[in-house]
């Protein structure tokens, strides 16, 4: 099956990870891929100009949240490009208004299928917008009138978690979760006496959205129950002048990283914690498993679909200290007392239901579906 994959990037930020994880997964089961990739189509023609004044007039006047202008013709043409590759299935990542144009998909005749990222752009301008506007606002109308009006949808949406198809509602929607490389050796771990290690990962440490400010009040008041020494380690970009203060438990930061050192930092601590209250599908929740990792995460989030009580716990980290205090030590007291067993748990589970081969799968089921109820 041949498929023409259409991202965004494919080289900044999370969603392009969860796109490059896609290209391997369809790889993976066989496919024959074209990946285009609009900021590297961009970096040399004059578009670049039109969407920098996008990015600049959204920012200006709304916020980085919004997305709701395109100036200009967008950088591809689904129809042009359909008749380029004759693909058998167009597969679109994480996409903006400015990357194609939503009504050009009624004009190509093979399924075209969106792997989201976020609620963009079905629930308006706003990305993280968990439900449709009660009134639109001027960003909201701008978007219906410059980028998507509704009239013109994909065949189906792929939510990577029920949680995302579950706000989403409506028909056209399927949920697979995101594909992770499964590393080779990956051994069980193991405790080290007296000390418990968490880690923490996020571009921007303090982004709201992540839930850092949790941790402080929670780790202290944990680690003085368990009488337990604690070190967090923190991944992601952060002025120590900004990092809150914390009691009992001791801090260590780290860079941000590269993709080659996924080994190394997640042998940095013993169990994730991601206390986001709006995320879809963390990528470090899934290479946290990949490594022999439990995780700890928000529960009534998109981390629902990939936590299983052998491979972490999902708790309320943004409910009242007290209750959530609680909660997390009879969850770190279960994990602790089998602790091999969660590593090695966590890491079976991503080989056998989150490897690319797994999930690529999967997708070409979907575009076969898909090609058979257009015939």
């Amino acid at each position: 099956m041949s498929v023409l994959l259409i991202t965004k990037t494919l080289t900044k930020g999370g969603a392009a990870s969860g796109a490059r994880n896609l290209l391997g997964a369809l790889r993976a089961a066989g496919a024959e891929v074209v990946a285009l990739d609009a900021y590297a189509e961009q970096r040399r023609h004059p578009l670049r100009l039109l969407r920098t004044m996008e990015r600049i007039y959204e920012r200006s006047l709304h916020d980085a949240g919004t997305h709701c202008l395109r100036l200009g013709p967008p950088v591809f043409d689904l129809e042009r490009l359909y008749k380029k590759y004759r693909p058998d299935a167009i597969q679109l990542c994480d996409v903006s208004g400015n990357t194609v144009c939503f009504s050009d998909i009624a004009a190509v005749p093979c399924p075209v299928v969106h792997r989201m990222s976020d609620f963009w752009p079905y629930h308006g301008a706003r990305h993280y917008a968990e439900s449709p506007p009660e009134r639109l606002s001027f960003a909201d109308r701008l978007l219906r009138k410059r980028i998507f009006d509704g009239s013109v949808m994909p065949d189906c949406r792929v939510a990577p978690s029920h949680w995302l198809a579950g706000c989403l509602g409506g028909k056209g929607i399927a949920v697979i979760r995101n594909a992770v490389g499964i590393p080779e050796n990956v051994r069980p771990k193991g405790l080290r006496a007296g000390l418990l290690r968490f880690g923490f990962i996020s571009g921007h440490v303090m982004d709201q959205r992540k839930g850092f400010m949790t941790l402080p009040p929670l780790l202290d008041k944990v680690s003085t129950i368990l009488k337990q020494d604690i070190e967090l380690h923190v991944f992601g970009t952060i002025a120590e002048n900004k990092l809150p203060r914390f009691d009992t438990v001791r801090i260590v930061l780290h860079p941000p990283f590269k993709s080659s050192e996924l080994a190394e930092v997640y042998g940095a601590f013993d169990v994730l914690l991601c206390p986001s209250l709006r995320d879809n599908s963390p990528n470090v929740v899934t290479e946290a498993l990949a490594h022999g990792v439990p995780v700890i995460a928000q529960c009534g989030t998109g981390m629902d679909s990939y936590i299983r009580e052998t491979t972490g716990a999902l708790i309320d980290f943004h409910g009242p200290v007290s209750a959530g205090s609680l909660q997390f030590k009879d969850v770190l007291r279960k994990i602790s007392c089998d602790f091999p067993r969660f590593s090695r748990d966590a890491h079976e589970y991503a080989r056998s239901e989150l490897a690319p081969e797994v999930i690529g799968r999967e997708y070409l089921a979907l575009y076969n579906r898909l090609s058979s109820e257009v015939a």
